[in-house]
């Protein structure tokens, strides 16, 4: 009798102490905030909205004032920066989703442009379409870097 009450003593001491190195761990399986990375997405998403709006007042279809040529060093100065950002997320560990989001922002930038490069003029629609699908895409992106502030900070 007192080896089975021994036993028992000695599992329910096992079992405190595992419940209490278990709600002691918080395990956290999303990257840490990084402050750079989000003034980098937001830099970008102002380069890429400044584009657009630039193309948009200051440009027309008429007499090729949207020609591909007269865009493509900014269409490379932002392709570098998306390029960027997709990598500041890829080493990042546990964080497959923001650079997903990126790949994609990469692949829509990348697409637009060869459309535009084809065609050698956007219209009125399609520049506030894309202008309006990149600003979404940045927003997730800030707001996957601002839920892990969140995660890894919680408010009081």
């Amino acid at each position: 009798m007192k080896s089975l009450n021994r036993n028992t003593a000695k599992t329910g001491l096992f079992l405190f102490i595992s419940l209490i190195f278990l709600f002691s761990c918080r395990v956290t399986l999303l990257p840490e905030y990084n402050a750079e990375i989000s003034k980098n997405i937001e830099n970008t998403a102002k380069l890429v909205d400044k584009f657009y709006l630039l193309m948009s007042e200051t440009t027309s279809e008429e007499n090729s004032g949207r020609s591909y040529d007269r865009f493509a060093e900014m269409y490379v100065e932002i392709e570098v920066e998306i390029n960027s950002l997709l990598n500041q997320n890829k080493i990042r560990p546990l964080n497959e989703n923001s650079t997903r989001i990126c790949e994609i922002t990469l692949e829509l930038w990348q697409k637009y442009k060869e459309e535009h490069k084809t065609d050698n003029t956007l219209s009125n629609g399609l520049i506030r379409l894309n202008r309006k699908v990149f600003a979404d895409l940045f927003f997730a992106m800030q707001v996957a870097e601002e839920g892990n502030k969140l995660v890894n900070n919680p408010p009081e």
